[in-house]
Order: structure tokens, then C-alpha cells, then sequence
């Protein structure tokens, strides 16, 4: 950190308020597959696997628009602590947080994949949305190890 020291705070908090949205997010996503009380989590990983829910491209762009808005705010958002970062490259800061906006768009338009019938699976819906979490974990990380 460039001689900020009392940036430690509030890049600190946002780390834990951005993990506490990733999780609620993952947690909503369950929720909107079929997650209940009185299913497990692997059950409804199963059931969006064999069979995802069925959306309309109505649903689809209704959920697409604040999406792209949300996670392209919280992506901003967080790769601009990157700025003041002395560890880490700026070139790597610059490719990590393009790679994550790929990720985001990817994962959102799977939808679409799957409401055209190009895929009948949910695992790619399960693996860019894995993508897009890990991705954003390097991010966050990178953040933590340049404080």
C-alpha cells in the first residue's frame, strides 16, 4: 500500500461485505433451483444438473439486466483497490479483473443457452458460476495481499 495506511479500513470492510454478497448470492441461486428446508444442497446441485429450471426469455432478460449492472459495479468496485496496490502488477490487476467480466457475462448468458436448448444440462450453468466465484476469490485475494 502507497504510504495509505487508513485505507486498510475501508478496503478491509468491502472484502468482507463482497464476500458476505458472493455467498448470499450463491445461497439465492440455490434458493431459485429449488433449494427448501427439506432438501440438501447436493439434491438440488443434482436436480439443476439433470434437470435445470425452466426459464423464459422474459425471465431471462428481467434477471439479465441487473445482473450485468450488479456484478459489473462490484467488479469495478474492487479491481479499483487494485490501484493502489505495490505487490502486485498492474498488468495482472488489469488481465484478472478483464478475465472476471468475461466470467460475469459467460455465466449470466448461460441462461440463454440453456432457454434455447443449446445445452439440456445445468453444468454449465454450475461451472461459470464456479468460474466467476473463483475468479472473483483471486480477485479479493490479490486486494488482501496488496493491503
Amino acid at each position: 500500500m502507497k504510504k495509505y495506511p487508513l485505507y486498510k479500513l475501508p478496503i478491509g470492510y468491502t472484502i468482507f461485505y463482497t464476500l458476505l454478497i458472493l455467498g448470499s448470492g450463491i445461497w439465492l441461486f440455490l434458493l431459485s433451483q429449488g433449494l427448501s428446508g427439506s432438501s440438501s444442497i447436493l439434491a438440488t446441485l443434482h436436480k439443476i444438473i439433470v434437470l435445470p429450471e425452466k426459464k423464459s426469455w422474459q425471465h431471462f432478460a428481467e434477471v439479465a439486466a441487473p445482473h450485468l449492472f450488479a456484478m459489473g459495479m462490484l467488479i469495478f468496485t474492487v479491481a479499483h483497490f487494485m490501484l493502489f496496490s505495490t505487490r502486485v502488477s498492474q498488468y495482472v490487476s488489469l488481465f484478472v479483473a478483464m478475465l472476471l467480466f468475461a466470467a460475469a457475462l459467460f455465466d449470466i448468458s448461460v441462461y440463454g443457452l440453456i432457454i434455447s436448448g443449446v445445452v439440456l444440462s445445468g453444468w454449465i450453468k454450475l461451472v461459470s458460476i464456479s468460474l466467476f466465484t473463483g475468479i472473483f476469490l483471486v480477485l479479493l485475494f490479490m486486494v488482501y495481499v496488496s493491503l
